[in-house]
């Protein structure tokens, strides 16, 4: 089997070129995404500049959601422009993420039960920053909604408070809030706190916890994982590469049996990939991209057996297809699936609650949380073990599927 891997190896060395692809493609994404993202651990989230148009400028409500969004906590994180009819212009120039319109009307057609919404204008210049506005407007809108259906009979009450000619009586004003407070009261778990909080991960002060976040070591991760993929892909698909060139007819006319040959080439895979994770790991190390003390035991045993299950399900793959041209298309549609799903392309956290169910069906997602663990999480094979079990399980069945199915399909051609 060593003739075999040896060979393989050799292979890689004298064409090194999709190999440095393999390597420099995490780099680049890290260095790119990351720079985009604000940079290594501990800088701040970059403040989102937002554009606040209120047309209902004699609305209690609206010029309360101004004034909320003017306290000092928003304004961490946001930085609010009020603007009239110029606001279209600015967005056209670029010169916010993102405008929001609170419409004509917006406080009367609330108290009325009357459909109303806020506008979100975004800036197709951006990526991430329009969307978490617009994500953000979303929340207080449900927020709202939720309020109109629970104050109903409250609302009622306001609205002809707000239409009278006079102020009205404190003892009204008093049965009103106190009429919403033991409303409030009764759904308290479900409102506050509230369903989504911007935060911001710091290194820790605690000698127990694991090394600061960093977003280019994470990016890292996260396309890592993927470029084991393509090392997995490379190393089955080169079986087809063999047919074709009449390599593995000779192979075969060896007392090396087509067992041999292809369970060299899963050995080889997942060598190479370990070899892969390796060199890149002592990358981040030395950009400072990742941060000591790291579990090497924990390192090792998780590439080992994710490497073992990439190479087990491309390979399984190469058997259901005839050629070399179907076993790479299908083996790019395979990875690029997975690292969609799993995390490879985007943090499983900041995907939809049904995507973020369908990401623990996939390799990547148990490797990203793996790696993630022992790097930002100090955690050992102990606190790995349950994905270095899972993925090892997966590489057997499939790898051991996959033999049978390559060993019979090889046999046939080569016959």
């Amino acid at each position: 089997m060593w003739v075999l891997i040896r060979k393989d190896l050799l292979r890689r060395w004298r064409s090194p070129m999709a190999t440095i692809v393999m390597i420099v493609f995490p780099l680049f994404m890290s260095l790119a995404i990351g720079s985009l993202g604000g940079g290594g651990g501990g800088s701040e989230f970059p403040r989102i500049k937002v554009l606040v148009q209120n047309k209902d400028e004699d609305g209690f409500l609206s010029n309360a959601l101004m004034g909320a969004l003017g306290q000092a906590e928003s304004q961490e994180y946001l930085e609010i422009v009020p603007v009239g009819d110029e606001g279209a212009s600015m967005m056209e120039a670029g010169k916010a993420s993102a405008m929001v319109v609170l419409p004509d009307s917006f406080t009367q057609r609330f108290l009325d039960h009357r459909r109303t919404e806020i506008a979100v204008v975004r800036n197709p210049a951006e990526g991430i920053k329009p969307e978490i506005v617009a994500q953000g407007a979303d929340v207080v809108a449900t927020y709202l909604d939720q309020a109109s259906r629970l104050l109903s009979e409250e609302m009622g009450v306001l609205k002809v408070m707000l239409e009278a000619d006079k102020v009205p009586a404190s003892a009204k004003v008093g049965v009103l809030a106190a009429g919403i407070t033991d409303k409030i009261d009764g759904v308290e778990v479900y409102l506050f706190p509230p369903l989504v909080k911007v935060g911001s991960v710091k290194e820790s002060e605690s000698d127990d916890d694991g090394p600061g976040f960093n977003v280019f070591g994470y990016i890292l991760i996260m396309t890592t994982v993927m470029a084991l993929l393509f090392v997995a892909t490379r190393s089955m698909g080169d079986i087809h590469e063999e047919r074709n060139s009449g390599m593995l007819k000779r192979q075969m006319a060896t007392p090396m049996g087509i067992g041999l040959i292809v369970g060299a080439k899963t050995v080889f895979g997942v060598m190479f990939g370990v070899i892969v994770m390796g060199i890149l790991g002592a990358i981040g190390l030395t950009l400072g991209w990742i941060s000591p003390p790291i579990d090497p035991l924990g390192a090792l045993l998780l590439g080992t057996s994710f490497s073992l299950a990439a190479c087990g399900f491309l390979a399984l793959v190469t058997s259901l297809v005839k050629t070399e041209k179907q076993a790479g298309l299908m083996g790019w549609l395979v990875i690029m699936g997975m690292s969609a799903i799993g995390g490879s392309m985007m943090p499983v956290g900041n995907m939809p609650a049904p995507m973020q169910a369908a990401a623990q069906f996939t390799i990547n997602f148990w490797a990203i949380d793996g790696f993630t663990r022992l790097v930002y999480g100090g955690e050992g094979v102990g606190g790995i073990f349950q994905n270095i079990i899972l993925l090892l399980a997966i590489g057997v069945v499939t790898t051991s599927l996959a033999q049978v199915l390559l060993v019979r399909r090889f046999r046939e051609m080569t016959s």
